[in-house]
């Protein structure tokens, strides 16, 4: 690294928008710019990006800081990517975009994880430390077998969201192993794509990338897409990793603990780091960027898009076509309703539900609603109950002993001290903040600690990491919030088990995530499957 070079580019290919941040030795922020991209749903359930629009809002994001600070690029001394998790994106052998990439959220692989789970999920648990869902990349590729096989058979490459940008700027296909983790194709024990779960994809196993650690440098930045993008030829390119784990590395959690993070994004969810593999049923699994330890998730699939929903329903119902109103509005309207909006609740369900129900099939409701409740108690109950989401992520965790104690919070919720507080009193745990504790500020301390600024990811965190506001619960709602939840959950339960009525006559195989009314599940017999591997 050159004198010059002492500055690290950061990117978040995120599920509604592309962040790149650029930041010094000193862990400062020296830019930031952020471009939005659109989502289709051709279908109810459906969501699809075309990866096009990812590499145009990265080329007007670039263009935005470079524009804003002109010759910083010159002092990137490497450049570090995270993304979303499950994102597929299908290449043809000229290296072209056979079809839109199908998002996480997605649920029209719900027969496809029936029958993954009950022809292989033993083979699921033992390899991946998994079960199926809709939110994985290997129900999608069943799906795309069956409804597009024409599609599938062009498939030669086969890449992540955030890996097919690297690809575009260093002309190098890898994957790292978080990313080949959310595949559920990976063997969390060898590191490994696990051949009998990449034989079942359909795909060739010259279709795989090589695999590599999320610090390797994997290419550097080609002269074409220097040119394409604004950038230096030769910047070096990590192999970066999942939004998830690098936003764990930008606000300092590394180590197996009770510390744990509550996410409250597009999505959302529940996070906490244990030391070695393990299979929670119910919770997702991934490796963390720290050596032995792994991260334990529990999401929740509409968070902040809930509140952007009932912000555009404010929208639509004023008279004259009044302009949406800003968060800051919202935040008001919620203060001027009581804690528990007088009864209303809302579960947030607007694209099924990952954890606890993993139903494809729920879908989002008020349940409560009487004559006196107006704007404010449904904003607030909005909130509420994405809080109350949270919360049965939340419980997950203390129904399999794993511990967490207190969390930082982090995502756009951190923007509303009204929203925050109400999400520490639900969880009935303190929380608090981290200063660009972000994702791509996660993304930064990657390529940082990649390019010798920082000789370990403990001491870039240890240097940059600085710690925000404190939110302790409210112990006058503790009770108010206790019946909430309770009354929650049951009408949580009773959508859940309505949504699993068989349609049709046909027996409805998906498994019922309550640990409670299904215990026949805690009985699993594991074949003696033998773990196949690619390396590659």
């Amino acid at each position: 690294m050159t004198c010059a070079a002492d500055c690290v580019l950061g990117m978040d290919l995120g599920t509604g928008s592309l962040k790149c941040v650029v930041m010094d030795v000193d862990g400062r922020v020296l830019a930031t710019a952020e471009r939005a991209y659109p989502t289709q749903s051709r279908l109810p359930g459906w969501a699809e990006q075309h990866p096009r629009d990812w590499l145009a809002a990265m080329r007007l994001a670039l263009d935005d800081i470079a524009a804003g600070r002109p010759g910083l690029f010159g002092r990137i001394a490497a450049l570090g990517i995270c993304s979303a998790a499950h994102i597929p994106v299908l290449l043809d052998g000229a290296d072209r975009v056979i079809r839109p990439a199908i998002l996480w959220s997605d649920q029209r692989s719900g027969e496809e994880v029936a029958a993954l789970r009950a022809e292989y999920g033993p083979l699921l648990e033992l390899t991946t430390l998994n079960e199926a869902s809709c939110t994985w990349t290997l129900p999608q590729l069943l799906w795309l077998a069956k409804h597009e096989p024409e599609a599938m058979a062009r498939v030669r490459r086969f890449l992540s969201s955030k890996d097919y940008l690297i690809f575009n700027l260093t002309g190098e296909a890898c994957m790292d192993f978080g990313s080949a983790a959310a595949t559920l194709m990976l063997d969390a024990g060898t590191r490994r794509w696990a051949k009998p779960l990449t034989e079942l994809s359909g795909l060739s196993a010259a279709a795989f990338p090589r695999l590599a650690s999320p610090l390797a440098v994997v290419g550097t930045v080609t002269p074409a897409a220097g040119a394409a993008y604004g950038l230096p030829a030769g910047i070096p390119v990590i192999a970066g990793t999942l939004d998830s784990a690098a936003e764990l590395v930008g606000c300092g959690i590394l180590e197996a603990g009770g510390l744990g993070m509550v996410r409250v994004g597009s999505a959302g969810g529940i996070m906490a780091t244990t030391d070695g593999p393990s299979f929670n049923a119910r919770i997702i699994t991934y490796p963390h960027i720290a050596e032995g330890v792994f991260y334990k998730q529990a999401g929740t699939n509409a968070c902040a898009t809930s509140l952007k929903w009932i912000r555009r329903l404010c929208s639509d119902a004023a008279a004259g076509g009044a302009a949406r109103p800003s968060y800051e509005a919202l935040d008001e309207l919620a203060l001027t309703a009581r804690p528990g909006a007088d009864g209303l609740i809302f579960h947030p369900y607007l694209h099924g539900e990952r954890a606890p129900y993993w139903n494809p099939d729920l879908r989002g409701n008020f349940s409560g609603i009487d004559h006196n409740h107006a704007w404010p108690h449904f904003v607030r109950a909005v909130m509420e109950g994405v809080a109350y989401s949270l919360r049965d992520c939340l419980d997950m965790f203390r129904r399999e002993a794993i511990t967490v104690t207190r969390a930082v919070m982090s995502g756009g919720v951190v923007k509303s001290p009204v929203w925050t507080q109400i999400v520490t009193d639900v969880l009935g745990i303190e929380t608090h903040t981290v200063r660009d504790g972000d994702s791509a500020r996660g993304a930064c301390l990657l390529a940082a600690t990649a390019a010798g600024m920082f000789g370990t990811l403990e001491a870039a965190a240890a240097a940059c990491v600085v710690p925000g506001k404190i939110n302790a619960p409210d112990p006058a709602r503790r009770d108010l919030y206790a019946r909430g939840f309770e009354r929650y959950r049951q009408f949580a339960c009773f959508f859940d088990a309505a949504a699993r009525e068989p349609r049709g006559g046909g027996a409805d195989t998906r498994l019922d995530p309550r640990p409670e009314m299904n215990p026949a599940q805690a009985d699993v017999r594991r074949p003696d499957h033998r773990r196949e591997t690619i390396d590659r």
